[in-house]
């Protein structure tokens, strides 16, 4: 069951995406005295339709998990910082709350990797249409300086952390371990966020590695891996205080991967909570 409820929170995130990407405005093409003028507006009018099927989803799965995760003797946990509290599936309202609750977890680490794109992403004209998508993601933040997307990540994540501490304390699921914050979990939500930095570090491994794959190999000038490319430079400006290059070899991507690596192994639930102990 774990696998699938993978899927469905794959699938959720793919119809979010879609829905968001709909709203992206028609470009507008060279004026021509002959021919019909083009429809303005978002490229896809009745993107509307993918978020009705993702809530859908939501709440159809919540149905099954009610009706046949207990024959399958299924319990799902959600990870916190002190515990993995569980969900009984046989009773609905904690089924639905984990349907729900888990897919925002999701979401959070959608938006976490966005906004780190968002801070990488190429000024190039080639470019604009990855510009444009990413914009159309963060909705009416995607007019803000990149900062301001992130600080909005990070408000809307802290937001559903909240929401999910406290549907939980509503369906009766409370922490069975005794931690230091005295009772108040909504002390734990700057660890939660800590946690939640985990995706954002994994996609820094993997631009890096797409990057250093893009230094040996030549892929030709495809748009992609130009992006790549200008997403790896911007990525690694940081480091470029030193001198990490040499006549045949730049150390700064192996570097930035080495500290990325060490900082996905610190950000454990484990290791959280023995700060906050």
């Amino acid at each position: 069951m774990d696998w699938l409820h993978g899927i469905l929170n794959l699938t959720g995130l793919l119809l979010w995406v879609s829905w968001r990407a709909g709203t992206i405005p028609r470009s507008q093409p060279p004026r021509s005295l002959a021919g019909p003028t083009p429809r303005q507006g978002p490229i896809y009018q009745h993107s509307w339709i993918y978020l009705l099927v993702l809530l859908a989803l939501l709440s159809g799965r919540a149905v099954f998990y009610n009706q046949f995760g207990p024959g399958l003797d299924w319990i799902p946990s959600m990870n916190m910082v002190f515990d993995s509290p569980h969900f009984r599936s046989d009773f609905f309202p904690r089924a639905l709350a984990y349907s729900i609750l888990s897919f925002g977890r999701w979401m959070v680490a959608l938006y976490f990797c966005l906004a780190l794109l968002v801070l990488v992403k190429p000024i190039t004209d080639s470019a604009l249409s990855w510009r444009e998508f990413l914009k159309a993601q963060f909705g009416w933040l995607g007019n803000l300086p990149p900062i301001a997307q992130c600080a909005g990540a990070v408000a809307m994540a802290a937001g559903l952390h909240a929401l999910e501490l406290e549907w939980m304390l509503g369906v009766g699921i409370r922490a069975h371990m005794t931690d230091p914050t005295g009772g108040d979990y909504t002390l734990q939500i700057p660890a939660l966020l800590l946690l939640d930095l985990r995706a954002t570090i994994y996609l820094i491994m993997a631009l890096l590695a797409l990057y250093l794959l893009n230094s040996f190999v030549y892929f030709g000038e495809r748009t992609f891996w130009k992006t790549v490319d200008e997403s790896g430079k911007r990525l690694l400006t940081p480091l470029r205080i030193l001198p990490w290059e040499t006549r045949k070899m730049d150390f700064a991507p192996i570097v930035a991967l080495a500290i990325a690596y060490g900082l996905s192994h610190a950000l454990t639930p484990e290791h959280v909570a023995s700060l906050l102990r």
